[in-house]
């Protein structure tokens, strides 16, 4: 739903105590609560909390054994991922086949990463920042490898316009946002105040949990699915 960033920023003014209601508040008030709320959605970030829902993209394959991933990388990708759910190799036949998502040690234990092949067996991202990276093995030269994602909340883009959070998310924000205000403004951190925002957390906080442990929906690709690949030792 459509979020009002203005009204965000002064309601978290609100909550704290800084303003009353029906008050407009300064432009360094304003500035200070967007730089809070724009702060608490990157640590909720670094927590893996993700915006609800689940992105498919697909990315091309060109024989390469790694691949940078993310805004502006060789696979572009709008927004870094906070975690990458699943992942399958489009053949150029239209053939969809699932690939492993190994841990950091499983993917040292491959024993061969130069191969090359008509689909990628194992995907290992190494969630690298400022810039990702993506491992295949083996390296198709052609296709396409199917990325479905949990993507990060959005930052606010700026001080006035709208936002589109999924239900939950707006209060999430305002309350937490507001526990961190009352530092800044000297203001004492309400009983009421604190249950608001741990109450909140915990709704998207459940409905990560839920989601995170979902089955994945079934491959989109055009042509039909073959089973996950073996890896041969």
């Amino acid at each position: 739903m459509a979020a009002d960033i203005g009204m965000l920023l002064l309601d978290s003014l609100v909550l704290v105590g800084a303003y009353a209601q029906g008050q407009s508040a300064n432009t360094d008030d304003l500035s200070l609560a967007f730089r809070v709320i724009n702060r608490k959605i990157d640590s909720l970030s670094a927590e893996k909390l993700s915006m609800v829902g689940m992105h498919r993209a697909a990315y091309t394959l060109t024989g390469a054994a790694s691949y940078t991933y993310g805004p502006t990388m060789t696979w572009n990708a709008a927004t870094r991922p906070i975690k990458i759910k699943s992942a399958s190799t489009l053949a150029a036949n239209n053939v969809e086949r699932a690939c492993n998502l190994p841990t950091a040690d499983q993917w040292a234990a491959v024993p061969d990463k130069s191969r090359t092949g008509v689909f990628v067996e194992d995907l290992f991202y190494d969630n690298g920042y400022p810039t990702g990276i993506v491992y295949v093995s083996p390296m198709p030269a052609s296709g396409s490898i199917i990325l479905w994602t949990f993507e990060a909340i959005p930052k606010l883009p700026a001080q006035t316009g709208t936002i589109d959070l999924a239900p939950g998310y707006e209060e999430a924000l305002l309350c937490i946002a507001a526990q961190e205000l009352c530092i800044a403004f000297q203001r004492p951190l309400t009983a009421e105040l604190a249950a608001a925002a741990t109450q909140a957390k915990d709704v998207i906080v459940q409905l990560n949990a839920e989601l995170f442990a979902s089955p994945m929906p079934p491959p989109a690709g055009p042509g039909p699915t073959a089973p996950p690949a073996q890896r041969v030792a």
